[in-house]
């Protein structure tokens, strides 16, 4: 799925274009009028699984069956949708772990960044995913716990990289 959007002032008709010529080639594309909402939805879902899956080696499919896995990523899916809302995000979903589990039958063989980083001993990206949530969760009153726990393992996991 291909998603655009702008942060500031923008062409609805040049973004509109972009997203035809992603469609010509045979691709989904969506044009987002609140770029935010965009991130945002992005990053449920990859605070639910960048970090679980680089942590456990498993793919999408197989941390969603294992209840420990399953039980992280809900906690870390809904934590940074507690965020979201409280940042005023105007998010479309209402149910963050309804969400997942849609996003997870639908790629179950989805393997993240994060996990491939791992997969090649090379440091990902956490801070920008997990660990942005306790940290942009804090100043509106929002606390992430496990988010903060997922980053700290992945970290620890890349100090061997």
């Amino acid at each position: 799925y291909k998603r655009q959007g702008s942060y500031g002032a923008h062409d609805q008709a040049r973004l509109d274009r972009i997203a035809d010529i992603w469609k010509s080639a045979s691709f989904n594309a969506k044009v987002f009028d609140d770029i935010h909402k965009m991130v945002w939805e992005k990053l449920l879902i990859n605070c639910a699984v960048n970090g679980p899956c680089a942590i456990t080696n498993l793919r999408v499919g197989p941390l969603m069956a294992d209840p420990n896995g399953r039980e992280i990523s809900y906690a870390c899916i809904t934590e940074a949708y507690n965020v979201a809302k409280a940042m005023g995000i105007a998010i479309d979903i209402e149910d963050p772990v309804a969400y997942l589990q849609g996003y997870s039958e639908r790629m179950p063989n989805g393997f993240p960044s994060t996990a491939q980083d791992h997969a090649a001993r090379k440091k990902g990206e956490i801070e920008a995913i997990n660990g942005a949530i306790p940290r942009v969760g804090a100043p509106v009153g929002v606390d992430a716990p496990m988010n903060r726990f997922v980053t700290l393992l992945v970290k620890a996991r890349e100090s061997a990289f």
